[in-house]
């Protein structure tokens, strides 16, 4: 019979292998290229669960601001593969190994920009359904800040449209009124121009600059199932005005979005006071369950 230490020295070896930064054990990854509408190539990654051999839910992956890859989104990927899912993620137009040109100003074509990348999306979302072990009939989007905008157009663009979205810290204001809100919060990282929380939201609220991409039309006409994870002190996003639209929108029938607040959040979805981290993994698998995208064991 084999000794104690060697029996925990083949427990530590399986351990380094399933979580190996590198080579995590509990997942299969291969290399994808997507063609782009225009012709870009685009670089990413899909990611499995090793050991299901069902086929299982997928999700895309769709990028914040910022020239990203797929190592930005790292986590979220492996914590979705550990959670069950098959995991599209790409390197941005213009970032990483991916093609293209990143627009690092969109200013007054915010419309234009944000089109472009919801078509990226889409074909990320027409090429998931097509990989093996992946279920055709349980696949969506999941992304975080300025993919609250580009992910129900890419809804839009896919060949078939996804069966859920998950949106984390995104906005459902416009793209004018949530750079007014940065302005004046100082987006997390600058000192703030208002620091009295009731003035910034009325300040905000009553914003009659230049709008920018309004994303309301889109979330009224939407039919895909859509949950928005938001924290109640995000410096970037401003919440309270994107809760009034979602609110609006119920009010006039329209019943596709789910919203869930965590009052103490900021806009990376954490504690603001470094206390306990809020519990966004559960809230969007109980949501997931309510949908018949993630079943019961």
């Amino acid at each position: 019979m084999p000794s104690v230490a060697a029996a925990l020295l083949v427990a530590v070896g399986v351990g380094l292998l399933a979580f190996h930064p590198s080579r995590p054990l509990y997942m299969q990854q291969r290399p994808i290229t997507l063609r782009a509408g225009d012709g870009v190539m685009l670089q990413g990654t899909l990611s499995r669960p090793r050991w299901r051999r069902s086929d299982v839910p997928g999700m895309v992956i769709v990028h914040g601001s910022g020239p990203l890859t797929r190592d930005d989104v790292r986590g979220d990927m492996r914590a979705l593969v550990r959670m069950g899912f098959a995991v599209l993620a790409y390197d941005k137009r213009g970032a990483g190994r991916s093609e293209g040109v990143f627009l690092r100003q969109w200013g007054d074509s915010a419309e234009a920009v944000l089109a472009q990348l919801a078509s990226d999306a889409a074909v990320a979302l027409d090429s998931l359904r097509t990989a093996a072990g992946v279920d055709t009939t349980r696949v969506g989007f999941f992304g975080a800040s300025q993919a609250g905008w580009i992910i129900p157009l890419a809804a839009e663009r896919a060949q078939r449209r996804p069966r859920f979205q998950v949106l984390l810290a995104s906005p459902a204001v416009s793209t004018g009124v949530e750079q007014y809100y940065s302005d004046l919060s100082g987006d997390g990282s600058r000192p703030p121009q208002v620091s009295d929380r009731r003035e910034l939201e009325a300040r905000v609220l009553a914003y009659a600059g230049r709008r920018g991409y309004d994303p309301v039309p889109v979330l009224a006409r939407s039919t895909v199932p859509t949950l928005w994870l938001l924290g109640d002190r995000d410096m970037s996003v401003p919440t309270f005005a994107s809760r009034r639209v979602l609110d609006s929108l119920s009010r006039t029938g329209v019943s596709m979005h789910t919203v869930v607040n965590f009052p103490n959040a900021d806009h990376f979805l954490r504690d603001a006071d470094g206390g306990p981290q809020p519990p966004v993994w559960n809230e969007m698998m109980s949501w997931l369950r309510t949908q018949g995208v993630v079943r019961a064991p």
